[in-house]
């Protein structure tokens, strides 16, 4: 009988809170022997778990000195004491005690140096995961003379050492080509499958928004629209913010609203049969920076899997998917007023419809359609 093949998962992050990494191995735990070595990390069903600890300091919590002795090593092309930090230490360590890796799936790319290196030594494969176009993560010029150096360098240097690369959508992917000569294929991040049926249509009319706020983002989009909804409908959110202030100063705004309804957040696993109960799901990006203009957000297909009519502003890439699919109506602009105008167009019959076409389509678009293509992927890779 043949082995399975030993494969790894590098994140710098726990992989049970992000739905890419983990549902990569869902994917991979049936036909591969599956270790995950990922900051604070987490149990994952199916997998060997190893963790290392965060940073003492993070972009919020990093001093002036701090910042400016970032920014010189970015200036200088100094990158490894920005690689190899303390408190990933634990990484080669944990690498080196397991059996010999047939493959190391990176999910950051700032932990691609450490796969590199174990290839060069055992000669495993190496597959990465670019989530986003990593140089332009921010796009402001302080974040562009110091990380954005980083992050290039990174891409310069050891991308060309992967052995394959996946990416989030066409334009990103092109991006990669453009700028460093790199190759990867679109690969969605596709959720389970759930046996459910679309719910019958509410009233009022029920709207779900469930993810991240920023100001960035210009999250108060949802309040504007709000604003507009009056009593046909309600909107829900089932929100987290990694700004404990904006996300207060979000909620305070909202409390003259009564067609307003915070949620608290579920576990990833309850996503879609917990938001099974609403009627549309709501896509307010707006293509304020290159990625957000690119972006496929995991929630676009986790509203298909949960059989929702969707809403979306006009990010291209997401618009040419719901004329695809059927799945879904876009607003004509990015403020609230075109949101607004979009959901007029709908009427009960028309929102089961779009319900219908997800409910049509779930099978395909789930975790079960990605296994044969990822296992194929790293058939030919290993």
């Amino acid at each position: 009988m043949k082995s399975l093949p030993n494969i790894a998962i590098l994140a710098d992050f726990d992989t049970t809170k992000r739905p890419r990494p983990h549902r990569m191995v869902q994917t991979l735990k049936e036909s591969a022997n599956v270790f995950v070595i990922a900051r604070q990390a987490s149990v994952e069903q199916g997998a060997l778990c190893f963790s290392f600890p965060a940073p003492t300091d993070s972009a919020s919590t990093r001093t002036k000195a701090q910042n400016d002795y970032i920014q010189s090593l970015c200036t200088r092309g100094e990158f490894a004491p920005l690689i190899y930090t303390k408190n990933r230490t634990k990484i080669p360590k944990i690498l080196y005690a397991l059996p010999k890796l047939n493959l190391i799936i990176v999910e950051d790319i700032a932990l691609l140096p450490f796969a590199c290196a174990y290839k060069q030594e055992f000669g495993s494969k190496i597959m990465v995961d670019l989530r986003e176009f990593y140089p332009l993560e921010y796009e402001n010029e302080q974040w562009q003379k110091g990380l954005g150096k980083f992050f290039t360098h990174l891409c310069a240097h050891y991308l060309p050492m992967a052995d394959a690369c996946l990416c989030v959508s066409e334009p990103i992917a092109a991006r990669y080509m453009r700028d460093f000569g790199i190759k990867s294929e679109v690969y969605y991040s596709l959720p389970p499958f759930y046996a459910l049926l679309p719910t019958p249509i509410h009233k009022p009319i029920q709207i779900i928004y469930h993810g991240l706020i920023s100001k960035d983002r210009h999250s108060e989009n949802l309040l504007d629209l709000a604003a507009m909804l009056g009593t046909d409908y309600m909107l829900n959110l089932m929100i987290l913010s990694n700004d404990t202030h904006y996300l207060q100063t979000f909620k305070n705004q909202a409390k003259p609203l009564s067609n307003v309804q915070f949620l608290p957040p579920v576990e990833l696993e309850t996503i879609i049969p917990f938001c099974n109960r609403f009627d549309i799901g709501i896509l307010s990006l707006e293509p304020n920076s290159f990625n957000n203009a690119n972006a496929m957000p995991n929630k676009l297909f986790e509203y298909i899997q949960s059989r929702l009519c969707i809403l979306s502003s006009p990010i291209p890439s997401i618009s040419e998917f719901l004329g695809q699919f059927g799945v879904g109506i876009v607003a004509q602009d990015f403020g609230a007023n075109a949101l607004m105008r979009a959901l007029n167009t709908l009427d009960s019959a028309t929102i089961a419809t779009y319900k219908a076409h997800s409910h049509k389509h779930a099978k395909t678009l789930s975790l079960e359609s990605n296994t044969k293509r990822l296992q194929a992927i790293i058939q030919n890779l290993i």
